[in-house]
């Protein structure tokens, strides 16, 4: 999502260096003076601009295969403290290689290793610990020059701001005193977890389905067992984990037939604070323990509501980011029959009174509601919903979380690090998924369909999970420990959304990186991967109604001649999926094992991707329009495809110069930005008038 985030002082890249004073907690900081970068540089072009708050940012542009800037580097105090460098960076192809060399002679300098610059899509955060990268070298008592290079790659961006030196933060400091313990501990959690979803079970439970306050269970286990239960596993514990000794009544003596071990079970569950997301499991009595018997599995879902079931859509025309800067009629006119609205949980619901809040009773527990935040969405959405869309809203939690700490716990991960744009929701205490489940209800039943017109039926569960780092952060993980948390989170927004809405749909959102090869250890993930590891879990613990929302961004997003990617291929261990070869992903969705229950295949929806293509620059123009129409000569080819989501109806200034819009950058004569071609080519696609167009781009 190419959305940016702002926080932290305010500093001057474009003043000369200087001591900021009680700017941080720590001690001192220092602002780094990037216009000396203008005159100090060697295959790189620089170009400055202002950006929200008038902020300086610079922009690097690789022009050869040496590429390199310089910087001074103040003289450090000596602290007791580690030196943190750090920068607010947007570079969506990421750069490999780079290197540090100090003193005005860098051919005889000593060469340091920067860590990579990861892929970022959206502004995010570069952090270097200088004292760990240069040791005893560490200038602590003259600035000196430092020069820095950018791999070995022409025509690479890399935008820059607010760059600083700062001391390291108590929380780093815990962090890195912890850091090697902790390793050792996601290791062994991440093999208990792959163990667990890869064991043979000598039990089984066939269904488990509501029936008012109570559960009824179906299965199967060894007849000579003789004190077998079923135990509830609620949606904070980590089922690879042992379970824990109970003393909430959650825990039923099975009762099986002589000799098959056979059994069907009405669990009472009225009263007993019954969470969604809760799985059942077998386990025997052993030592005063349990040890597990069967893969745990989630109820189905029970609705005593009735909704007419979405239009049937494919290849649909849709929109990211609608609101009310668009009139429905100017919706209708462009054709669109889905759209998608960003919806941030931070400071909606909340366990003490707040002012102006709502007071209700949700799950038997007393909240506060802030109806003012839900009132902006309900314009949103009726905003096109009333243009005849299919609504997705895209579910978003933002680092400020930590400020919602409560007695119920936090929304925000314990371990997300300030590095994300958004993390990943709390699930790590009951207390925090009550909080986390309060505020689903709140949605699901207000946007259920009971009010067509504020009606959602597509939930995104977080963004861009595979770039997790980035766009839903939750510290360092091992993939299986991130999954297995992140389908903990999509089974509880489907369990809350689905009793509302039966044709409710929870999406897993992924970036166009299928088959990557480039992962950063414990920060970024395959989406294959990721996708099988969902279709291993839907196999063992029950159906769930998920598809995928996919971003087939073209390899470069300044390039909009996706026809010309060459970092893929046709094969399932294609490195990226792109528009060019999107049928990759269709034909996964085909495959038998990914299907549903009922053997139809899952839903996709293109939820953002979009067209770079500055107002100035006419071939840039041209070029878009053109891969809107090859766009949809690509979806047609693909029968799992509901919806392709334009991002994003109107330039945004702060995207790293990126300009994806079908309009331009919002003015005073255009607040809505002035339309590019591409609108009208948009608003032609699946009409009369697209033949014609075709013929005009010659296409």
């Amino acid at each position: 999502m190419r959305i940016e985030t702002w926080g932290g002082a305010a500093l001057c890249l474009g003043c000369q260096v200087i001591l900021l004073a009680n700017l941080n907690a720590s001690g001192q900081q220092f602002a780094l003076d990037l216009d000396e970068l203008a005159h100090r540089n060697h295959h790189v072009e620089l170009t400055y601009e202002r950006s929200v708050g008038n902020q300086q940012a610079v922009t690097f542009r690789t022009q050869g295969t040496d590429p390199f800037v310089w910087f001074r580097l103040p003289s450090l105090p000596s602290k007791s403290r580690d030196w943190i460098l750090e920068a607010e960076y947007f570079c969506p192809s990421g750069i490999k290689h780079l290197e540090w060399r100090m003193g005005d002679n860098a051919g005889l300098s000593p060469i340091w290793q920067l860590p990579p610059v990861p892929k970022a899509e959206g502004w995010t955060r570069y952090t270097v610990n200088l004292n760990e990268l240069l040791g005893e070298q560490l200038p602590a008592s003259n600035a000196i020059s430092v020069r820095v290079d950018l791999g070995a790659r022409p025509d690479v961006r890399l935008n820059i701001r607010r760059a600083i030196i700062r001391p390291i933060s108590d929380h780093e400091e815990a962090l890195q005193r912890t850091a090697r313990e902790r390793r050792v501990a996601k290791e062994q959690l991440a093999k208990r977890i792959a163990d667990h979803h890869s064991r043979s079970w000598p039990a089984t439970i066939n269904r488990v389905r509501p029936s008012g306050d109570r559960m009824i269970v179906v299965g199967q286990c060894p007849p000579s067992d003789e004190a077998v239960v079923i135990v509830a596993r609620e949606p904070h514990e980590i089922a690879a984990n042992p379970i824990e000794k109970r003393s909430d009544g959650k825990v039923w003596p099975v009762k099986k037939a002589v000799g098959t071990g056979e059994f069907e079970m009405e669990l009472a569950i009225g009263g007993q604070d019954w969470l969604p997301g809760t799985r059942l499991q077998l386990a025997r009595l052993v030592d005063g323990g349990y040890e597990p018997i069967s893969a745990e599995v989630y109820p189905e879902i029970a609705t005593n509501v009735r909704r007419n079931a979405p239009p049937k859509l494919h290849a649909a025309k849709g929109l990211t980011c609608v609101d009310t800067r668009f009139s429905s009629q100017m919706l209708r006119d462009l054709g669109l029959k889905h759209a998608s609205v960003n919806m941030l949980l931070n400071r909606l619901v909340s366990a003490s009174p707040r002012q102006g809040w709502e007071k209700r009773s949700i799950a038997g527990k007393t909240w506060w509601v802030n109806e003012q935040r839900l009132v902006g969405y309900d314009r949103n959405i009726e905003r096109a919903r009333k243009a005849g869309c299919v609504v997705a809203g895209i579910l978003l939690i933002h680092p400020e979380g930590r400020s919602d700490e409560n007695e119920t716990g936090s929304l925000t991960h314990p371990e997300a690090s300030d590095e994300g744009s958004y993390t990943m929701p709390n699930l790590t205490s009951r207390e925090s998924v009550r909080l986390y489940a309060a505020i689903l209800e709140v949605l699901a039943e207000r946007y259920g369909g009971a009010n067509p017109d504020r009606r959602i039926d597509h939930w995104i569960a977080h963004n861009e999970v595979d770039y997790g780092w980035q766009w839903t952060n939750m510290g360092e993980q091992p993939m299986d420990v991130f999954t297995d948390h992140y389908l903990r989170s999509m089974r509880l927004i489907d369990a809350v959304t689905r009793k509302h809405n039966p044709h409710a749909q929870v999406f897993i959102s992924l970036t166009h990186r299928w088959n990557a090869t480039d992962c950063l250890p414990w920060k970024t993930y395959a989406p294959r991967d990721m996708l099988s590891r969902l279709v291993e879990d839907t196999k063992q613990h029950g159906e769930f109604a998920w598809g995928v929302a996919y971003h087939p961004y073209p390899q470069s997003l300044w390039n909009a001649d996706f026809w010309n990617d060459t970092h893929l291929d046709q094969t399932d261990q294609t490195p990226l999926i792109t528009m060019k070869n999107l049928t990759v992903l269709d034909r996964w969705m085909h495959r038998s094992e990914v299907r549903k229950q009922d053997f139809s295949v899952r839903p996709v929806i293109c939820s953002e991707q979009g067209y770079h293509a500055v107002e100035d620059q006419p071939e840039q123009l041209r070029t878009q329009s053109i891969a809107l129409l090859k766009t949809w000569e690509i979806l047609r080819q693909c029968p799992s495809i509901l919806a392709y989501d334009y991002h994003r109806p109107v330039d945004h200034p702060n995207e790293g110069g990126l300009r994806l819009g079908l309009r331009g950058l919002p003015s005073a004569g255009h607040p809505i930005g002035k339309p590019k071609p591409a609108w009208d080519v948009f608003k032609a696609i699946n009409t009369d008038d697209e033949a014609e167009l075709r013929a005009s781009l010659g296409e």
